[in-house]
């Protein structure tokens, strides 16, 4: 929870799109900014997943790397400060040079995390306490961004900055106390589990994984495909307000209406996998968001928008909770390496959660959202065929 309150004030959908507009009038360095965050934070977890072959401690090596990032997120507070309004531009690219390797180290944390959790949190509450977290987390966001909003509007930059990023340091960096005295149970010995033995490489250990396990592979496809569908929800609130006439307060809320639903659903979510396991959980977000990308296509007035974005808040909600408990329940199941399974689902997800959005506003631009609407429609529902062939 601490680490949630404090990466809520480094949010790369508010408060550093915000933060980076100050600094540059360009729109495109403006919108490349949560790619660069999901880029840098996934891209290193096979890396992460070859050194946990190598860690007697688990939580010594998330520890130590956790402290190194903490390094250049910190040293953002001075950079803001001094250089902001005289210097922008090197404040521009000094903040996505530390910022980027704050997330790199957190991508070199994911899988040997998650791989931690599997062993101190029973599989049979998993799926719940995935859930509840992911609940917790994002109702202490929510609050922390509202508050973060009127230290923004009561000082000016960048001071609001300053303090926001100061606080932000301070939450994530003490929630590395609570790693610290979390008890880790013994690891399997290194020669038994499978994929990441200390012969073989990154790669060779990914190709064998991919070559052996058709449940995972699977997976990965239809995660792929309902990637790709997510273009759609990229161009809900622009179709609002540029063809419905919804006004900005409208598409605030819609945001609410997405946010809430993503929020409680996770709860809901979280108990429906615990009682009939991920693959429903993961058809039924994907068919639920399929409902309100066909709601959007169809909308016959503004309103049923507000119904788009609360279908495509619980699909959300299913992804937080089937996301990290898949590749895990999945590698298990064969006795698999936990931590190359979610560095892997990971990596491959990225590029496409960048690509998709630029894909479907270039067929917004040629044949209008509707067409967008429907080539998301298309790929969801090979997604959903795709799942059905998961069957472990």
């Amino acid at each position: 929870m601490f680490f949630w309150l404090g990466i809520a004030y480094f949010s790369p959908t508010t408060i550093l799109p915000l933060f980076v507009s100050y600094l540059t009038t360009s729109n495109v360095v403006i919108g490349a900014v949560p790619a660069v965050v999901v880029l840098a934070w996934s891209l290193p977890q096979l890396l992460g997943a070859r050194a946990l072959a190598r860690q007697r401690s688990r939580k010594g090596y998330i520890l130590r790397t956790a402290i190194w990032g903490r390094v250049p997120l910190a040293a953002l507070v001075p950079i803001t400060a001094l250089l902001a309004v005289p210097h922008p531009t090197l404040a521009l690219v000094l903040f996505l040079i530390c910022f980027a390797a704050f997330r790199f180290t957190g991508g070199l944390n994911t899988p040997v995390y998650y791989d931690l959790v599997a062993d101190v949190v029973d599989p049979r509450v998993r799926a719940r306490f995935i859930g509840l977290s992911q609940f917790l987390g994002g109702a202490i966001a929510a609050a922390a961004l509202v508050l973060g909003r009127a230290v923004l509007d009561a000082f000016p930059f960048p001071a609001g900055f300053v303090i926001l990023f100061t606080v932000g340091l301070f939450f994530v960096t003490a929630a590395l106390g609570f790693m610290w005295v979390v008890r880790e149970p013994a690891q399997v010995p290194r020669p038994t589990r499978a994929g990441l033995g200390p012969a073989p490489g990154i790669v060779a250990a990914v190709g064998r994984a991919l070559r052996e396990d058709a449940a995972f592979r699977a997976y990965l496809a239809s995660r792929v495909f309902v990637a790709l569908a997510s273009m759609a929800q990229a161009f809900f609130a622009v179709h609002a307000r540029r063809e419905m006439g919804a006004s900005d307060g409208d598409v605030a809320l819609f945001t609410a209406a997405l946010l809430g639903a993503q929020t409680v659903s996770t709860l809901a979510w979280g108990a429906a996998a615990n009682r009939l396991r991920l693959p429903p959980v993961l058809l039924g977000g994907t068919l639920l968001y399929l409902a309100a990308t066909a709601v959007a296509l169809a909308a016959p007035s503004l309103t049923w928008f507000a119904l788009a974005f609360a279908l495509s808040g619980m699909w959300l909600g299913a992804l937080a909770v089937t996301d990290p408990g898949f590749p895990l329940a999945l590698a298990e199941a064969r006795g698999a390496d936990r931590a190359l399974y979610v560095a892997m689902a990971n990596t491959v997800l990225s590029p496409v959660y960048v690509v998709a959005p630029l894909l479907g506003g270039a067929a917004a631009d040629m044949a209008g959202y509707r067409a967008t609407y429907v080539i998301a429609l298309a790929a969801g529902a090979v997604a959903c065929v795709l799942m059905l062939r998961v069957r472990r």
